[in-house]
């Protein structure tokens, strides 16, 4: 948990600490229960946010059913698209996983800090074109691999996003239900519980208060090289601005 918005990632050696004042009065801190809806796809995009604790879904919704397109964590933004792009509709919802406090600002509040310190800009074109790479992952988990693949590829990347060693067993350190996966790679809740049931009786993996341990990691990583992503690197969904 950040204490003050200054000390995000997304401001982090770029903003002079005298300036603190005027980033943080950009700011208005609000307060989530867990899944409640941030914003819906189609809303006016006026506010860009930034995560001070708990954690958001990114997704999209037709006919009830859900795909989840992303997560952002704490120190992160979202929201930053619609107030640059000229149309300025929402292209996705967010909902909190959990109980969540958020920052957010508008582009009238926001621009005469982008103009004291442009190098913001630099940052702003980095979430972006790792957005795009990980909805290019997404497409080819939609549509090139069958459900057995697309479970063996969410775990290995879960794993490397929320990684847990217990007793020499890496687990995933975050919970996980079926609908969780189901929704993660656009499959039915049937599929995802079907996969995940055969890799239990395999071994290769085993489920323990929602939390999935990684019995044979090696055979799990064969299962997933059916995708052109086999570089563990490339797992990983979010990395440390370079710019």
């Amino acid at each position: 948990m950040y204490q003050s918005v200054i000390d995000t990632t997304f401001f982090h050696s770029i903003i002079h600490r005298n300036d603190r004042e005027l980033v943080e009065q950009a700011f208005i801190e609000r307060c989530y229960e867990r899944e409640h809806t941030i914003y819906h796809e189609g809303d006016d995009g006026e506010s860009m946010f930034i995560v001070k604790s708990g954690s958001v879904k990114i997704l999209r919704e037709s006919d009830s059913q859900e795909i989840i397109l992303g997560h952002q964590l704490p120190g992160e933004t979202f929201g930053e698209l619609e107030i640059f792009h000229y149309d300025k509709k929402r292209t996705a919802s967010v909902r909190t996983l959990e109980d969540t406090v958020v920052w957010s600002t508008t582009r009238e509040r926001l621009q005469p800090i982008l103009e004291k310190y442009p190098k913001l800009y630099n940052r702003i074109i980095y979430v972006l074109s790792e957005r795009l790479v990980q909805a290019n992952r997404k497409i080819d988990y939609l549509a090139f691999l069958n459900a057995r693949v697309r479970v063996a590829n969410l775990l290995m990347d879960m794993y490397y996003n929320f990684k847990g060693t217990k007793k020499g067993i890496p687990f995933i350190n975050r919970k996980i239900t079926h609908q969780y996966v189901a929704d993660m790679i656009g499959i039915s809740r049937e599929s995802a519980s079907r996969v995940l049931t055969e890799l239990q009786q395999k071994k290769i993996i085993d489920v323990r208060q929602k939390l999935i341990y990684i019995d044979n990691y090696a055979q799990l990583k064969q299962m997933a090289r059916s995708s052109k992503h086999e570089e563990d690197e490339a797992r990983i969904w979010h990395r440390s601005y370079t710019v």
